[in-house]
């Protein structure tokens, strides 16, 4: 099991990646690389990349945007230098990290669906990284490293992916229509329990999944007697609904697979607003 410590493997080009997204410079985001290896004396040797960044993306597309820019980075290395064993890259992401072996081997074979029977997110962003490392001459392994702790290349990463995200230039991985949250809270996946309730909520963005055919929905609940007041999740639903409104719906009873089955009605949401 890896020790999240990042200790560097004299016989790997190892490669550190950071992914950033800042919500409060409308979501600019970057990827950061640092490329460390050991020499003929015995010493590290370091190179670090900080392409331009994106305009608008979240820090899991990032964090695998970094995994597959280090390994495109690492090509001319492994021309120049062949006694490279394999490639270990170092994230600090659990997404990423957690997903790599799925993403390499078992949802390709899945048409990309998940356990939930729905679609896995950044599916193009996971085809990507599952090309690079196809396309890598020799091995490539990947380990969880402590975010920003003790290890000065990871932190190097971490620093390098601030720098892209200063340069957005990229246009976004995704497109989804958003309107601002009334909520100061983040957006947690799961968070609102779905046990085939009435609920009240606001549409916040909307994205329409090619794969399976629907609209993710992200929402916030705006019903004040509700436990989950003011939390923000994400439902699917097959037809359409509007940005900045509010309804009452009934949800599914899988929390695995939130949908929509019936808009009840739609509300006045100068009544909600809080």
């Amino acid at each position: 099991m890896a020790s999240g410590l990042g200790i560097i493997d004299e016989y790997a080009l190892n490669i550190f990646t950071d992914g950033s997204s800042y919500p409060k410079k409308k979501r600019a985001a970057g990827v950061g690389v640092c490329l460390v290896w050991v020499n003929e004396s015995g010493d590290a040797e370091v190179e670090e990349y900080a392409p331009p960044g994106c305009q608008k993306a979240t820090i899991d597309e990032m964090e695998i945007a970094a995994c597959t820019v280090g390994l495109q980075e690492a090509k001319r290395f492994l021309k120049e230098k062949n006694h490279f064993k394999r490639v270990l890259i170092y994230s600090d992401s659990r997404y990423v990290v957690d997903n790599f072996f799925k993403a390499m081997h078992i949802w390709p074979n899945k048409r990309w669906i998940g356990a939930n029977e729905m679609p896995v997110e950044n599916i193009e962003l996971w085809k990507r990284l599952r090309k690079e490392v196809n396309r890598c001459p020799i091995k490539v392994n990947i380990e969880w490293v402590k975010a920003h702790k003790s290890n000065k290349y990871n932190q190097a990463a971490n620093n390098l992916a601030k720098q892209s995200a200063e340069m957005p230039f990229n246009r976004p991985f995704s497109h989804s229509e958003t309107t601002k949250k009334w909520s100061d809270r983040s957006t947690r996946r799961g968070c609102v329990p779905v046990y085939g309730q009435e609920i009240k909520i606001r549409i916040i963005s909307r994205e329409y999944k090619n794969k399976a055919k629907t609209y993710e929905y992200r929402y916030e609940v705006i019903d004040l007697n509700d436990q989950s007041y003011k939390d923000l999740d994400f439902v699917f639903f097959d037809e359409y609904l509007s940005r900045n409104k509010c309804f009452q719906v009934l949800f599914n009873n899988e929390q695995r697979r939130p949908f929509i089955l019936e808009v009840r009605e739609e509300l006045d949401c100068s009544k909600y607003k809080y």
